[in-house]
């Protein structure tokens, strides 16, 4: 056995002729896990409740020279996840990797909480992600390759104040990929979460949360480890090695991208 036999080698990591779904892909994690995967060979379309979001995303990846598509679709419905996949099928003849990373950033302590707020937050970023792997499930067991990618959080692990609707449901997503890994293992299906921290991004309301001043930054720098926020770039790779050859005996694990915050 050689040392390109050990870690696969750099082929490991090419998702030429993969064919990838991204929700959630006009801005942020979303965009730069899209981005990635095309930037790795894999053609992508691109889903957003506003497809108007998606230009930007689609501009860069067919200017890098891959395939890329984009359509409109709410998460929160089921028959609207069954249409998703049925396109992506029908566009590509083939889902290899579905990345589920749709939000709803609604925010508040669990006291104010409406029951409106709770319910818009769970529909999206858990039960959402169950119907659109549900969805997805036919095509790749029909197939036996699979790989579906959860963005989580690492909410799922800390506790944060005002978030009680959003770490719930990404509590729930860690859990989820679990269950799916397990029953859809023998379908060649795998399922894993990527869990973010602090990170770098504009909010829809266009305030730059980016900056490196103010108390929050300060805290953000004092509690993590590396001492920053994480940039968008640095996600795009590892949703690129969970979808790949590379993670191919990796399966309802949590790849943990916060700075080391949630171990200190």
């Amino acid at each position: 056995m050689n040392g390109k036999d050990i870690v696969g080698g750099l082929e490991a990591f090419n998702l030429v002729g993969k064919n990838a779904m991204v929700t959630g892909a006009g801005r942020g994690i979303g965009r730069a896990i899209a981005e990635g995967l095309a930037a790795a060979g894999a053609n992508v379309l691109l889903a957003s409740r506003t497809e108007n979001n998606l230009a930007d995303t689609a501009a860069t990846i067919r200017a890098g020279g891959r395939r890329v598509e984009t359509t409109r679709a709410d998460i929160s419905l089921p028959d609207d996840c069954e249409a998703l996949m049925r396109r992506a099928n029908d566009l590509f003849g083939a889902i290899d990797i579905l990345v589920c990373n749709a939000a709803t950033n609604i925010q508040g302590v669990a006291a104010g909480m409406t029951a409106e707020s709770w319910r818009r937050v769970i529909d999206v970023e858990l039960s959402g992600y169950f119907y659109l792997s549900k969805a997805a499930h036919p095509y790749m067991a029909s197939r036996r390759s699979g790989s579906i990618i959860f963005v989580s959080a690492n909410s799922s692990l800390v506790g944060y104040a005002d978030l009680v609707a959003v770490a719930t449901a990404k509590g729930g997503l860690d859990m989820m990929a679990r269950n799916l890994a397990v029953e859809w293992g023998s379908d060649g299906i795998r399922v894993n979460t990527i869990n973010p921290g602090w990170t770098e991004h504009v909010p829809p309301d266009g305030a730059d949360v980016a900056a490196g001043t103010g108390d929050l930054e300060e805290d953000i720098r004092a509690t993590t480890p590396l001492q920053r926020r994480g940039t968008m770039r640095e996600f795009g790779a590892p949703a690129v090695f969970l979808a790949s050859d590379a993670a191919s005996y990796i399966t309802g694990q949590n790849l943990i991208i916060d700075g080391g915050y949630s171990v200190k």
